[in-house]
């Protein structure tokens, strides 16, 4: 590896490579410096430490009320300063990624088992949200301080059910989520530009499924409107998805994959012209609700087309996200129009990406577009009057489609020449 940066830079200098080839290297060569089994045990390490803090509870547990009150205190705090020793051990010795995720997952639990210990012991006032809310916290420099991925899955998950346990539980907004996302970013994007592992590629996947959980849990109220917002978040998750930074690991891609099968399930939704008529006899959103729309929606506009890792080519999804807030619009005087504005969004989304999978050669988004187009003549089926032959016919045409689209690009696949093409 010395070597190999001793040479870079005289390659650069010669046109050899390119900048960004010689940084890719880098790059490269950086995430192979521990050996190849170490990131699966890095998670065996950190579910071992997981299974020793639980059994380590439940062996108190089966005592516990034998024991006097300073006893109890002691076995509560024991773990705890156990676990700590061992983490300021991982890091005075510069351990490797196998013992800072597992220290780190004992000391998490550990906080946790500790403050819950205590409160018991004592009897403190309190409920599950803030015991959550003093955990997570306590616990969130732990992922700068050992540069731990367990630690950042472990915060996103119970962040997430903190952000469910005050959001959809009880009547106020759960703010702390949003706190606990905003300590992870910097890690989180220091990650995706420097060490990309499967640490980082769980975090792609978490971070916009816990964003779309949590989300729920602020919109208390919202009634239909509460569709808008939704659908600009998933835009923006989508916006976010396209972004140069996601470019070479398309798969890993949590926040484009998500986005779009979101914005698909809401449009879907958005076809029937119940969902209409239910804007219209609704009361028209608080600002509270529309500020957060505008949030997202000024977010999305930006990833979209000012970010500098921005996507600058057509996007389906990206239109029907930033259509659908004029088709809202009208909706909150009119159900049949927008119903059938949406039918019209979703098919033409759908035939949009069957193009793309067809120009691409690539079967996985030649059948999710298939998929689309299936799902809205199925949502017809409950709101159309057809019998049940023309219903079966529709069906059979369906599948007949599949298939052909499907052996049609097969054969074009076949047939087309494989042509090597470089990039500096």
């Amino acid at each position: 590896m010395a070597l190999i940066e001793k040479d870079l830079p005289e390659l650069v200098a010669n046109n050899i490579i390119s900048p960004q080839t010689a940084k890719d290297i880098q790059n490269y060569y950086a995430t192979r410096k521990e050996p190849q089994g170490n990131g699966m045990l890095s998670i065996f390490a950190a579910l071992g430490g997981i299974l020793v803090g639980l059994g380590i509870i439940l062996i108190f547990a089966h005592n516990w009320d034998n024991f006097s009150k300073s006893t109890k205190t002691t076995l509560a705090i024991l773990p705890l300063v156990v676990f700590q020793a061992l983490t300021a051990y991982t890091i005075i010795k510069n351990k490797g990624s196998v013992w800072k995720n597992a220290s780190g997952t004992l000391l998490f639990f550990s906080v946790g088992s500790s403050i819950a210990l205590i409160a018991q012991i004592y009897n403190l006032p309190g409920d599950l949200g803030s015991f959550l809310f003093m955990w997570i916290l306590l616990c969130s420099p732990l992922i700068y301080i050992l540069r731990s991925h367990a630690l950042a899955v472990l915060h996103v998950l119970f962040a997430t059910y903190y952000a469910v346990e005050e959001g959809y539980f009880s009547p106020v907004n759960p703010w702390g989520y949003v706190l606990f996302i905003a300590i992870l970013i910097p890690f989180y994007i220091q990650q995706l530009k420097e060490e990309r592992n499967n640490g980082t590629a769980a975090l792609n996947w978490l971070l916009p499924l816990s964003g779309l959980i949590s989300l729920g849990g602020f919109l208390s109220g919202a009634d239909q409107f509460g569709l808008l917002i939704y659908l600009a978040f998933a835009g923006l998750l989508h916006s976010v998805g396209h972004l140069q930074i996601f470019k070479d690991s398309p798969k890993k891609n949590g926040f484009l994959t998500l986005g779009e099968m979101s914005i698909v399930v809401i449009l879907t939704m958005g076809s029937f012209r119940w969902v209409w008529r239910d804007v219209i006899a609704g009361s028209p959103p608080g600002t509270y609700f529309i500020l957060l729309w505008a949030v997202f929606l000024i977010a999305n506009i930006y990833f979209s087309f000012f970010h500098k890792g921005a996507s600058k080519r057509f996007e389906p999804f990206r239109s029907a996200a930033l259509i659908f807030p004029v088709i809202y619009f009208i909706g909150t005087f009119d159900d049949l129009i927008p119903s059938i504005l949406t039918n019209i969004l979703v098919l033409g989304l759908g035939i949009a990406v069957i193009r793309e999978g067809v120009a691409k050669f690539d079967f996985a988004i030649l059948n999710f577009g298939l998929i689309i187009t299936s799902v809205l003549i199925a949502c017809r089926f409950f709101d159309v009057n057809m019998s049940f032959v023309v219903r079966g016919l529709l069906f059979i045409s369906v599948g007949v489609g599949f298939f052909l689209a499907n052996y049609i690009l097969i054969q074009k696949k076949k047939n087309k020449p494989e042509t090597p093409t470089y990039e500096n």
